[in-house]
């Protein structure tokens, strides 16, 4: 503003000089032009810094929901990762499933034919009574033959009990891993579900944040548009007011020359006055210008003390949602409940606990540190263990391999 303040005093001297020595309606025409042109300059850009002001805004709002945007896609993506590492898992599941089912049924037609067998044999020994193996025995042929035939007798009947009893076991425990196996199906399925409709939420989201981006896109667009045309605006009326500036310094220097022939004796002082007006004008004023992950600690509570108030709960049951694991807990509520016991406040989703604390290399693994899998948490024990919520078909355990699922992130929050 003071720039186009001192710009403005020469052209509103000259416009005074004029208006002095005219005083007619070509001198009231200059002042006029230059006043309404500089009137309008001032409110184009009063204009220009307020659409300037709002775009510098808009700016930061869009800079902000492309943070969201790049934040919500992360999340869109690592949840895109445990959704696929979870369908290899249903997939191996159902593979292992199908297996044990064909096992089961030759299970079963192994146990039917040895149950015929042995049918047999029964109605045999019953029609004939013992005689059949009394006269196997009688005839042998020496003792020898004797010992020889009575043992072979005493092996047919432990065979015959030996095999029955391992078919028994065998279909037992096949009937025992098949259970296991839909139990794991329906936890797998379960958290995929979950795992969908997280995503179908981070889809909306992602939505609303790109269509509040495009909006924020077009209004910027809308007021650049504006203020090209407030800048032109002021770029015409800098034109309207130099060439009056320049109208105003020529009718000037031709009425001076006018008076100067009129006025013979003025000549002088006018010259004196000039004098003195360009050794002020000459008067300035100086002006100066001048590979291994592995954290430290951001607590001091000890890795050994949560694993040991953990184990405490093992044997608890695995309730879907439960946040208390001595009601029952999933696997988040359970992690969640034993940090929080020492003052550490993680999510209760799986997914957020990722997040937690700071990246740690799985090789640099310390009792108490948050083992990630894809739908799934656990507490590492140390020497390769976890203490973990593992599902409705075992509670709360202990002692599992860390390794027996793919490993996402191993997180350090103590």
């Amino acid at each position: 503003m003071k720039k186009r303040y001192r710009k403005a005093r020469p052209a509103l001297a000259v416009m005074l000089a004029v208006t002095l020595f005219l005083g007619g309606t070509g001198a009231a025409r200059v002042v006029y032009a230059t006043s309404s042109a500089q009137s309008k300059k001032s409110q184009a850009e009063k204009d220009l810094n307020a659409v300037n002001n709002k775009i510098d805004k808009l700016e930061d709002q869009k800079e902000e929901l492309q943070g969201e945007i790049n934040a919500t896609n992360e999340e869109l993506v690592n949840l895109l990762v445990d959704v696929g590492i979870l369908e290899g898992e249903i997939a191996q599941n159902e593979d292992r499933l199908e297996q044990i089912t064909a096992d089961l049924k030759q299970a079963k037609k192994d146990e039917k034919k040895q149950y015929k067998m042995m049918k047999k044999r029964i109605k045999f020994m019953y029609e004939n009574g013992d005689t059949a193996m009394i006269s196997s025995i009688l005839e042998s042929q020496s003792m020898a033959d004797l010992v020889n035939r009575v043992e072979y007798v005493n092996e047919v009947y432990e065979y015959d009990r030996d095999l029955l009893e391992a078919y028994k076991e065998t279909r037992q425990k096949v009937q025992e891993l098949k259970a296991q196996a839909e139990d794991e199906k329906k936890e797998l399925a379960a958290a995929k579900d979950t795992l969908d409709q997280q995503k179908q939420q981070l889809e909306t989201t992602m939505a609303s944040l790109k269509s509040q981006k495009a909006d924020a896109d077009q209004q910027i667009a809308d007021a650049q548009e504006l203020a090209g045309k407030y800048q032109q605006t002021i770029a015409e009326q800098n034109k309207i007011i130099k060439e009056a500036e320049e109208n105003a310094r020529r009718i000037a220097q031709q009425k001076a020359q006018q008076q100067a022939q009129q006025q013979a004796q003025q000549q002088a002082k006018q010259n004196v006055q000039k004098d003195s007006a360009s050794g002020n004008s000459s008067t300035a004023t100086a002006s100066t210008s001048t590979g291994n992950l592995n954290p430290k600690k951001a607590t001091n509570v000890s890795g050994s003390a949560v694993v040991n108030y953990a184990l405490q709960f093992v044997g608890k049951p695995y309730v879907w949602g439960g946040k208390d694991p001595n009601t029952g807990a999933d696997c988040s509520g359970f992690t969640s409940y034993v940090y929080g016991h020492f003052g550490i406040s993680i999510p209760s989703y799986s997914g957020a606990q990722r997040s937690c604390g700071k990246e740690v290399s799985y090789s640099n693994a310390q009792p108490g540190d948050l083992i990630c899998y894809a739908g799934h948490v656990a507490i590492y024990m140390g020497n390769g263990q976890i203490v973990h919520a593992k599902g409705t078909a075992y509670g709360i355990v202990a002692y599992d391999s860390a390794t027996y699922k793919t490993i996402i992130s191993v997180r350090r929050v103590l």
